[in-house]
């Protein structure tokens, strides 16, 4: 069934701007109206409209329109323009897509989409120890296991060295939705004795390799995490790293190489003894809602 315009609600013209427009039949009619559509976007100044081919148009100021300030809502029909100020709930269209806005109780805009919301955006990916492997050179310990107390949770980790930079890897095919951009990444470690140091620096290097493309290319540049532990066996969650440029030229469903290590030369990382890795939380940013 082919598409048809919104109807518009009942209204008389002859009594728009008479000392009856506060009457149910054409007041209910213009706020229904405002209510029931979605505004076509932001609007800086009052656009030149006609009736009835205009009727309905609906509008956020961006700008003040006269007497009418920035973020109030217009309303165009039969030839005149009424103005509310935003409620909750009111949605706007966003560029051609069905993807939309609604503005919250509290003055937001956040995203919206028919039927549950638009998945863009930010995404958290994590990769548990056993996802990854120690490097064929210079690599970390291999995967270990120890329990933390009886029929409580393991203990499952790479070791890093505290004193030579050590290295694990792993690898992801990026969803298609992926937006071929930066990502960061949060670090979650313990540590095995009390000492009296616990500085430990971690990063993250990246690169994108394509069908057909060499494997053997070189990895992007490395962003730090830089944590404070302190507790034997305490799980320690470190700080989101800057954004990490993903090396080579990222497309859609790409495998991208991850390396993971202890950077142990940096003047911040003052553990003495290895720290464990648990794994690590990627953030990765989509701009589509399906991998169509």
């Amino acid at each position: 069934m082919a598409a048809t315009a919104r109807p518009l609600l009942p209204f008389d013209p002859a009594l728009a701007g008479s000392s009856q427009l506060s009457i149910p039949l054409n007041d209910n009619a213009l706020r229904a109206e405002a209510q029931g559509r979605a505004a076509l976007g932001f609007q800086a100044s009052q656009p030149s409209l006609a009736s009835p081919a205009d009727d309905g148009k609906l509008y956020i100021l961006s700008a003040a329109w006269g007497d009418e300030v920035i973020d109030t809502i217009a309303l165009f029909r039969a030839g005149s323009w009424s103005y509310w100020t935003p409620y909750d709930g009111l949605i706007k269209r966003v560029g051609a897509t069905e993807f939309r806005q609604y503005r919250t109780a509290s003055g937001d805009w956040e995203v919206y989409a028919p039927g549950g919301g638009s998945t863009q955006g930010r995404h958290a990916i994590y990769i548990s120890a056993a996802g990854m492997r120690p490097s064929v050179t210079g690599g970390c310990a291999a995967l270990a296991a120890i329990a933390s107390a009886g029929s409580q949770p393991d203990i499952v980790s790479l070791d890093f060295d505290t004193t030579t930079q050590e290295y694990a890897q792993f690898s992801l095919v990026m969803p298609k939705k992926w937006n071929e951009g930066t990502v960061t990444f949060v670090p979650h470690w313990s540590h095995a004795a009390t000492t009296v140091n616990f500085g430990v620096v971690w990063d993250v290097q990246a690169v994108a390799v394509s069908n057909d493309d060499p494997i053997a290319v070189a990895f992007g540049t490395a962003q730090l995490s830089t944590d404070t532990g302190g507790t034997t066996n305490d799980l320690y969650t470190g700080p989101e790293s800057a954004a990490i440029t993903v090396g080579g030229t990222p497309q859609p469903e790409d495998m991208v190489f991850f390396r993971v290590s202890r950077v142990t030369a940096n003047g911040s990382d003052t553990m003495a003894i290895d720290a464990r890795l648990h794994g690590i939380t990627l953030y990765v940013t989509t701009n589509a809602d399906t991998d169509a």
